[in-house]
């Protein structure tokens, strides 16, 4: 070998360029090769130079229908670039060294190319240099003409279709997730599925009924339908509408957070931020900028609220958890995503609170931690959304500071506790005004309750639960104990739908009330 073409990496590896002949029979360091194999090395250069950064295993699948054992078609390339020294790697994790990896999972993927190893190939056809276009003819895969493909496809969108997306759309925002099989977010979504023209269009269908069991709390459905999803569409068939699968992971990673897995949660998104499919919109886009904001603020809260952490850990997670927060409003409002604007208000205003009775020094506002609380109400009443439970019952905890820590508190103890008033509320959350004036908190809980109950609001077990503890809570405070012990009644009956976690929190905060 000539020594110019000889390379030496800073690990003490010595490389060399590996020069592969198109022209029938294809032929690798002047050996005729398998085609299945050679065909994985192109796809994954190929996916190198288009910046997909790797090949998935479905793909594979797809390519190979007719071989009778997939896994034995993998691990045969996998000897011959051993044999070529060539370093290929499998699983999400790009920074483990191929050497480390668990072979028990290469069959699943997705396969990528370690880093400096795709400039290696010397790609000839008949003698001469080639390039991607000849790959891709040699591969079959006409690359060049996929996002015309998408856009005309995307042309042919029927009015139903769009009737179905933007009928499911405006449940969403007014709090309707899941009704029937023919009303609701969920029900549209599906309908818009069925008559999607094009795989990116049924992929947005999809994602949206992910999101939709997101919001309803439902992580296990959540997950079954981005399975579904990751099965019928990778983001080369589209890379103009790679934003899917950015925002695929982030409910991924939202799914992890939900199942009290934080650092699984972060572990996700720190993948999907580092996968070249998507670096540049986790820069740019602003939706998938803004929901991956508001999920990591949720994981840094998690990691603040900790007690097991030490202090200093925990109020640097706590200013990074309100930075977070702020990018995250500041996006949604710059893209006009104001459901998503008012839910990150909400959540801000919540933190904000959280951190000041933990005693965790950050920065404070101008106003009260409420003023983000009324923010989020005016923004769903100014966009006619209904997707603001959460923020309620936020409010009607604030104002009333927790309520006293004394185990079954006296009566008339309990009923002296201190609450903001309506009129202090609006005081302190001035200039912002909203158009309903409650005459007090019981009668805001109250008929919230109402609205649940006759389903005129939708709400998972934990915001029920949330919800009857309110009720109870300022029923005591008011003075009637049989409508307070009513409401405990119910609580009780429905701890069984809730984690043991929750379960627990809501036992300790029943402790707090008067015995009826």
């Amino acid at each position: 070998m000539n020594d110019a073409r000889i390379d030496a990496r800073k690990d003490g590896r010595v490389t060399a360029p590996i020069e592969i002949e198109l022209e029938a029979p294809a032929r690798v360091l002047g050996k005729p090769v398998r085609h299945q194999s050679l065909w994985i090395l192109l796809r994954l250069w190929l996916a190198a130079q288009a910046g997909e950064g790797w090949v998935r295993e479905t793909q594979l699948r797809e390519q190979f229908a007719s071989a009778r054992n997939l896994r034995m078609v993998i691990s045969r390339a996998y000897g011959d670039f051993a044999r070529w020294g060539l370093r290929v790697g499998w699983g999400k994790d790009r920074t483990r060294d191929p050497e480390l990896l668990p072979l028990a999972g290469r069959n699943r993927g997705p396969y990528w190319l370690v880093d400096g190893e795709a400039p290696r190939l010397r790609i000839l056809l008949h003698g001469e240099p080639a390039g991607a276009d000849a790959v891709a003819a040699w591969l079959g895969k006409p690359v060049q003409q996929a996002s015309a493909t998408a856009v005309a496809r995307a042309s042919r969108a029927s009015p139903a279709y769009w009737h179905a997306w933007a009928g499911a759309r405006r449940d969403m925002l007014d709090g309707r997730l899941i009704l029937d099989r023919e009303r609701g977010a969920l029900a549209g979504y599906r309908r818009a599925q069925t008559l999607a023209p094009d795989p990116w269009l049924q992929a947005l269908s999809l994602l949206q009924q992910a999101m939709v069991w997101r919001r309803a709390g439902n992580a296990d459905a959540a997950r079954a339908v981005l399975a579904e999803l990751d099965k019928h569409w990778h983001d080369e068939q589209a890379p103009e509408h790679a934003w899917l699968g950015a925002m695929a992971a982030i409910v991924q990673a939202w799914c992890a957070y939900a199942g009290r897995d934080p650092l699984g949660a972060k572990q996700i998104l720190r993948q999907a931020t580092e996968d070249p499919r998507w670096v540049g919109l986790f820069q740019y886009h602003p939706r998938v900028r803004s929901e991956h904001a508001n999920l990591q603020a949720l994981i840094h809260r998690a990691l603040a609220l900790d007690e097991s952490v030490d202090l200093l850990e925990r109020t640097a997670a706590a200013r990074t958890a309100l930075d977070h927060y702020r990018l995250a409003l500041a996006l949604a409002n710059e893209a006009e995503m104001f459901d998503a604007a008012a839910s990150t208000a909400s959540n801000l205003g919540w933190s904000l609170w959280l951190f000041e009775r933990c005693g965790l020094d950050v920065p404070k506002d101008d106003g009260h931690p409420l003023a983000w609380i009324a923010l989020a109400a005016w923004l769903n009443e100014r966009h006619g959304l209904g997707v603001g439970f959460w923020n309620t019952i936020y409010l009607l905890r604030m104002v009333r500071a927790n309520g006293p820590d004394a185990v079954h508190p006296r009566l008339d103890a309990f009923q002296r506790w201190p609450v903001i008033s309506p009129a202090s509320f609006r005081e302190l959350t001035a200039p912002i005004v909203l158009s309903t004036d409650w005459p007090d908190w019981r009668a805001l809980a109250v008929a919230l309750l109402a609205d649940v109950d006759a389903g005129r609001v939708q709400v998972d077990a934990l915001q029920r639960a949330n919800l009857l503890y309110e009720v109870a809570w300022y029923e005591a405070h008011a003075g009637d104990a049989q409508r307070s012990t009513d409401a405990l009644a119910r609580l009780r009956r429905r701890l069984r739908e809730l984690t043991p976690s929750d379960r627990l929190f809501f036992r300790e905060a029943i402790r707090k009330l008067p015995e009826g």
